[in-house]
Parts: structure tokens; C-alpha cells; sequence
């Protein structure tokens, strides 16, 4: 039986907004920075051009801006909101702040409590999951905001050949808002995991209490996302990547009370093409239910699902009683997958 079934409540996604910066990267300009031929970009990981953020655009800003738009397609009052959740990456403003607090203020909602989440690219589906579960524990809150917001591509040393997948890294936001009692876009489960084992894999050196900020430490590269031991990264992920990530989609299917085959749109954060491609076929899938932004915006962390949902729904392509799947994979590693019926 699905999740609160029996008690006739329900939560669901009553709009979506998004921002995607201005700033244009192209794959061109990528490839000769990486040293590295342009294929390996348009082909092999699937991306034409990447939104950049202006020097001055930081994550807060993206996240009030596709915040404000969910509100204003929703046409409430931001008083209205009982919950605001920031499920970013990490890599905040600054190392020591609350971004979720920055956008409750910006945004007007004084009767909201704002919190974070960090889950890195599974961010978004964790955040929808847990301010649900909130919604529907507390008779008084009835509406939630999940907002991601990413500036990821300040995370990369182009030069450096170990990070060649995280080439598409972008930046943008989106914001989802939520609604006790909304009948579209009804969230019915969710279900995550995590393969502690990659912890250590990838990560930013410099910053943290391992290796604070201060004279002796300040080397710029340490600054960057490094990926360690890439070979061997390489080989575990061959082996459980797809197989955990159809493992979250097929048990979360089974929480909901619906098989594979009910599935009428899977969107997924935008990894490389043939994995993505691979995932489809596993699960019967075709690019037809789908949404793909990765050739137009790469991959901006955990609004990637969202963002694609939204743009599914601006095409009118989802119709009422589809079956939905936002399915994530993050580094840490984690996997989560979210049903919703439209």
C-alpha cells in the first residue's frame, strides 16, 4: 500500500521554477582547455554548451530567483510557505552560512523554517522526501519549498585528465514547491542508498578541517574537486553504478505499489550518454520517455530532475495519471529514486 494511502493525504509538486544563468560555455572552448578532442564532449558525454554564472551570481542568488518563480506560477503568498529546504552540493556562498536562510529572507517567507540538506546530486529527491514526510506528520504545515542551486563549474581544474567526467559540471537552479493536498504531480515514495566504500574518491581538498585555510595550505589546485585512485573509481562504479541505480527505481516502484512497466517518464541528473542510454535500456526505457538537458545546460547537480520535469511539462508531454520517476545518483556515492504520479 502506498505511504499514507489509508489517510487519504497526500503531497504533491504544484509547480516547478528554475534559473539558468546568461553565461555560455561551449564545448569548443571546454575541449581546448581540457586538451582533449572535441568528441569526447559533444559524443561520448553528450553536451554542446554549459549555462556559466557571472563572477558575481553565487548559488543564494540562483536559488532566490527559481524559488521566486515557483511562487509566482503557484500565485500564493510566500507567508504562506511552512518549510524551505536547500539541498546544494556544499559548495555554498560561504563555508560557514546558512543558504536556506539567505532565501527565506530574500524571498519574503518570514513563517518559514529554513534548513539544508546535503546529498550532493541525490540533494533534490532526498529534500522532496523528507519535507513530504514533514507536511504529513504536522496538520498545521501544508506547504514546503525544495530549492538546488548549483555553481559547480568553479569547481573545476580543466587541466586537470582525472576529471574529464565532471567536464559537464554547470551551473543553474531550480525550486520545487510542495503542497499537502495537491492531486498533480502526487509524490507517492522514495527510496536511497549509499556505498560508503567511494567516500574518499572525489572531494575538495582544501578547506575543511583536514586541511584548513590558512598560510602553509594555500595551493590553488587544492581548491578543485580532485577525483583519487581513478582507475579503481573507474572499475567499482562499472561494477554497481547501473545496477544500484535500477536498484532505487525498481524498489521505490515497489513502495509506490507500481511495477517497472507502469513507468511513463524517468528523469534522471544528466550523466554521461551511453551510461544514460545503458539505464533506459535496462528499464525498457527510450529517449521518447524522456527529457534530456545535457547537451544545452550539462549538469547542474541536483536540479538536474527537476529542471527536466519542468520543461516535460512546459511541452505538455506528461498527461494526468502518468507514472514519473526522478531518479539521482551523487557522489558519496548515493542513489535515490522518487515516485510521483502526475
Amino acid at each position: 500500500m502506498i505511504e499514507n494511502e489509508k489517510n487519504n493525504e497526500t503531497v504533491g509538486i504544484t509547480t516547478i521554477g528554475y534559473y539558468i544563468p546568461s553565461g555560455v560555455m561551449t564545448s569548443e572552448a571546454i575541449a581546448k582547455l581540457a586538451d582533449i578532442p572535441l568528441w569526447v564532449l559533444t559524443e561520448k558525454l553528450g553536451m554542446e554548451k554549459k549555462p556559466i554564472a557571472a563572477e558575481d551570481e553565487h548559488p543564494s542568488d540562483m536559488g532566490i530567483k527559481a524559488a521566486i518563480s515557483a511562487i509566482e506560477k503557484a500565485q500564493i503568498q510566500p507567508e504562506k510557505i511552512d518549510l524551505i529546504v536547500y539541498c546544494g552540493g556544499g559548495d555554498y556562498d560561504y563555508r560557514f552560512w546558512s543558504p536556506a536562510a539567505k532565501i527565506q529572507a530574500a524571498i519574503g517567507a518570514e513563517n518559514a523554517h529554513a534548513f539544508e540538506v546535503r546529498n550532493f546530486c541525490n540533494g533534490g529527491n532526498l529534500g522532496i522526501h523528507i519535507c513530504r514526510n514533514m507536511l504529513l506528520a504536522n496538520s498545521s504545515l501544508n506547504y514546503a519549498l525544495v530549492v538546488c542551486s548549483e555553481k559547480l563549474s568553479q569547481l573545476l581544474n580543466y587541466s586537470d585528465k582525472n576529471i574529464s567526467f565532471m567536464l559537464t559540471f554547470s551551473d543553474g537552479a531550480a525550486a520545487a514547491l510542495l503542497k499537502k493536498g495537491e492531486s498533480s504531480n502526487k509524490i507517492l515514495s522514495y527510496y536511497g542508498m549509499t556505498d560508503g566504500r567511494l567516500a574518499d574518491f572525489i572531494r575538495v581538498p582544501l578547506g575543511g578541517t583536514k586541511l584548513p585555510v590558512k598560510g602553509e595550505n594555500i595551493d590553488l589546485e587544492l581548491n578543485y574537486v580532485k577525483v583519487e585512485e581513478s582507475e579503481k573509481l573507474d572499475k567499482i562504479l562499472s561494477e554497481i553504478y547501473l545496477k544500484n541505480y535500477k536498484k532505487v527505481i525498481i524498489t521505490a516502484l515497489q513502495q509506490s505499489g507500481f511495477s517497472l512497466e507502469k513507468i511513463d517518464f524517468l528523469f534522471s541528473n544528466q550523466i554521461k550518454k551511453s551510461v544514460f542510454l545503458s539505464l533506459l535500456e535496462s528499464l525498457k526505457l527510450s529517449e521518447k520517455n524522456t527529457f534530456i538537458s545535457m547537451t544545452e545546460s550539462g549538469h547542474f547537480g541536483g536540479a538536474d530532475t527537476l529542471f527536466c520535469l519542468a520543461k516535460t511539462m512546459e511541452l505538455e508531454k506528461i498527461k494526468p495519471g502518468n507514472l514519473v520517476v526522478l531518479a539521482s545518483s551523487a557522489a558519496g556515492f548515493s542513489w535515490g529514486a522518487t515516485v510521483i504520479k502526475y
